[in-house]
């Protein structure tokens, strides 16, 4: 009875291999004989018709087992389908963001209380309480619609072959920085983080890895796991040095279902932890940091989706939630228009005393900023009122607030922006 040992095994990879063996000779000798009586057996066993089976044994002693071709090719497709539904998924290449995806995310500072940290087999994920303090909108590009110097070292399709713009930022007074963009590699072997290029002052300082921070190495299956080191080193005469080092370990450590506000899924679960030593000096001020990062990146994958359909990161204590999502009140739609047009800084940050909004754009109109704890309460107004076209600054006093994460939220008529800001 081998078949029916590999039925108790459930080793479903050779039970799948010998339907389609019998579906072969079922459908050429339109007949499923006596020679097929241990594949009805396997049949009982996975449905546990142990009555049928019972009934079926003393007909094979009878000599009389024969039954319709077409009966067994029903059981075959009802239990071959039983099989693929409860199967994990696959992750590869063709599920990554593609050019001219715009891909709206919901972000959050808590998971509710939800322990994001759990996993297994076959496992289900509720995180349906989920809700939004913001929204963005990811869009992707080809290289080749980036400015002409950053294609020089991100050779189209040979270096990278899709590009991610995001917020223009002015971390310090008087440096100005436009023009961000991150750089990917898909390939069907992996998918990579290349690098990222910015403007300063006008001068585009386009800056490639070392070797390729690899986020995904295909084909993603449960129980895989890899490695990779990456990162750089630039010295620029009279601006300064910056340097990043990182290695990240890469899990497949869970499969099952995900359940989002978006939706429900099958998903892969991946875990990430990260291990970076970010390095920066900076002449016209004369300061220099080396910062010791550690971080996981709890990301749940699915197919044709683009980006993680939820990524949980957790770093120094505090969690970041970013998941699919449609446009949800009260967050007002942020387009890939508002973005190129809006921008928003935090200095210094973290901070300790003091911080500074500097709010960047063509817009007019009234304008509230306010500050949120982790759990998406409001704890201050910080302003209400007009806001006129080009950079603003908007001065917090800290006193009072507590060391950790907040979120610096801006409304205006056309959209809400949103940024971090770490009390420290």
């Amino acid at each position: 009875m081998i078949l029916l040992k590999i039925a108790r095994g459930f080793n479903f990879y050779r039970l799948i291999w010998v339907f389609l063996v019998d579906i072969y000779y079922l459908f050429k000798y339109k007949t499923f004989e006596l020679q097929n009586y241990d594949m009805f057996l396997v049949f009982s066993q996975l449905v546990n018709f142990k009555q049928t089976q019972s009934k079926y044994t003393t007909m094979k002693h009878n000599n009389n087992f024969n039954y319709s071709g077409w009966t067994v090719s029903l059981m075959l497709i009802f239990l071959f389908t039983s099989i693929i539904s409860t199967a994990q998924i696959s992750v590869t290449s063709s599920d990554m963001p593609g050019t001219g995806d715009a891909i709206r995310m919901s972000n959050n500072v808590t998971t509710g209380g939800i322990d994001y940290t759990q996993t297994g087999e076959n496992y289900t994920w509720d995180f349906s309480t989920l809700f939004p303090l913001t929204q963005t909108v990811d869009t992707f590009a080809s290289v080749s619609s980036v400015p002409f110097l950053y294609q020089l070292v991100f050779f189209p399709n040979i270096v990278a072959n899709l590009a991610k713009p995001f917020l223009d930022f002015n971390l310090i007074p008087g440096l100005d920085v436009t023009d961000p963009y991150l750089f990917y590699m898909n390939t069907n072997s992996s998918y990579n983080d290349v690098g990222f290029a910015v403007t300063f002052n006008s001068i585009p300082i386009p800056i490639k890895y070392d070797e390729p921070d690899v986020l995904y190495d295909f084909p993603l299956n449960y129980g895989n796991a890899d490695s990779s080191n990456s990162g750089f080193e630039l010295g620029l005469a009279d601006l300064g040095f910056a340097g990043i080092d990182r290695k990240r370990v890469n899990t497949v450590d869970g499969w099952g279902t995900l359940i989002t506000p978006y939706g429900t899924f099958d998903a892969l679960r991946l875990k990430s932890h990260v291990f970076e030593t970010d390095t920066i000096y900076i002449d016209s001020i004369s300061f220099g940091t080396t910062i010791e990062r550690e971080y996981i990146e709890y990301k749940w994958m699915g197919n044709n989706k683009g980006l993680p359909l939820l990524q949980v990161t957790e770093e120094f204590g505090l969690v970041t939630v970013a998941y699919l999502d449609s446009i949800r009140d009260p967050i007002t739609a942020i387009t890939e228009g508002d973005l190129s047009e809006f921008s928003i800084d935090v200095f210094p940050n973290p901070a300790r005393n003091n911080a500074t909004i500097s709010v960047n754009g063509n817009q007019t109109g009234s304008v509230s900023i306010s500050v949120f704890n982790i759990a998406g309460l409001k704890v201050r107004d910080v302003y209400k009122g007009n806001l006129n076209p080009g950079k603003q600054n908007f001065k917090i006093d800290l006193a009072g607030f507590s060391d950790g994460m907040y979120l610096i939220r801006i409304e205006t008529r056309d959209g809400v922006y949103s940024e971090k800001l770490i009390i420290d």
